[in-house]
């Protein structure tokens, strides 16, 4: 999709065009952060970036930026009436504990925590979104939430326990989701084995059942998995937990060659399949399937209903 700033920069010299465009994006996230959604951003001296503040429920919740990826993130999450993750996270009042797998710059588990102060235990591999979810914990405990409540774990999430190189498909700036944990060929849309390597790193990986059953961190009462493909893998890692039910929904970002996988796993161990969204429509590529605990279906059902409607009135 060809932005307003692209086309207006086509008549332009190039090198003004160059300059013109990312002013502009940056400007137009601004505007609908300030103007649509009644936030704001400031400079933090401690913090040492400039950190978004940002309306949720009744209340709100602030996540540092240090590039405009990590603001345009920041700022679009809620405004697509279909995104399902996002309906979910403001439905789960029932959370004690939310797994954030492949969680970037952590902005999802402190609206969490900010709506519904459980508990976040976060996976994540990619070193500068790290230092985002640190400093937005930071924040976090300024606006009322406890230094407990988070668990950061720099760790790739997989099926087994163990230390493998992480492959950087992009700079080493804040912002970036596209890396690669030990096996190139396990990820979506073909695997990464031609694409270029721009920093390599080594890190431990983790299972969801050892972060609870070896590591003794809370167990988890929902679950959010979005790591590009991987996500059949960070399932076999959680056998244990799946049997024993004590999570009451998953939602998992799932890639094209896993689904069957994923649906027989959950299946299998009585979670039913409630709600999806795709992507990119028209292509066979990730949907967000939420997966929820067969004896609480009619409640969630409800509640995606009532809180989609509370959110975005009679779209959905």
């Amino acid at each position: 999709m060809v932005t307003f700033a692209h086309a207006i920069s086509r008549c332009m010299p190039r090198p003004l065009g160059n300059w013109l465009r990312p002013k502009w994006h940056w400007t137009r996230e601004y505007c609908l952060l300030r103007l649509s959604e009644g936030g704001n951003t400031r400079f933090d001296p401690e913090l040492l970036c400039r950190v978004v503040r940002k309306p949720i429920g009744d209340t709100y919740f602030e996540a540092t930026y240090r590039s405009y990826r990590e603001f345009r993130r920041i700022v679009n999450f809620g405004r697509n009436p279909d995104d399902l993750v996002f309906i979910w996270l403001n439905a789960i009042s029932d959370c004690e504990t939310l797994y954030d797998i492949g969680a970037a710059n952590g902005h999802e588990g402190l609206a969490a925590n900010a709506l519904h102060k459980c508990n976040i235990v976060y996976v994540e591999l990619f070193t500068p979104s790290i230092d985002s979810i640190l400093k937005g914990t930071v924040l976090a405990q300024r606006r009322g939430a406890t230094a407990d409540q988070f668990e950061v774990i720099a760790a790739g999430c997989d099926r087994e326990e163990r230390y493998a190189k992480v492959l950087l498909h992009q700079p080493p700036v804040p912002g970036g989701t596209h890396n690669t944990f030990a096996n190139v060929d396990a990820y979506c849309r073909g695997g990464r084995a031609n694409e270029r390597v721009w920093a390599s790193q080594w890190s431990p990986s983790v299972t969801i059942d050892s972060l609870h059953g070896k590591h003794r961190l809370p167990k988890p009462t929902h679950v959010k998995i979005d790591i590009d493909g991987f996500e059949d893998r960070a399932i076999e890692g959680a056998s244990k937990t799946l049997k024993s039910r004590y999570v009451k929904s998953w939602i998992i970002e799932v890639n094209p060659g896993r689904s069957e996988m994923i649906a027989d796993a959950m299946t299998r161990n009585g979670y039913k399949d409630i709600a999806q969204f795709v992507h990119y429509p028209g292509f066979d590529d990730a949907v967000d399937h939420l997966y929820v605990r067969d004896d609480l279906v009619a409640d969630y059902k409800s509640r995606l209903a009532e809180t989609s409607r509370r959110l975005f009135g009679g779209k959905n």
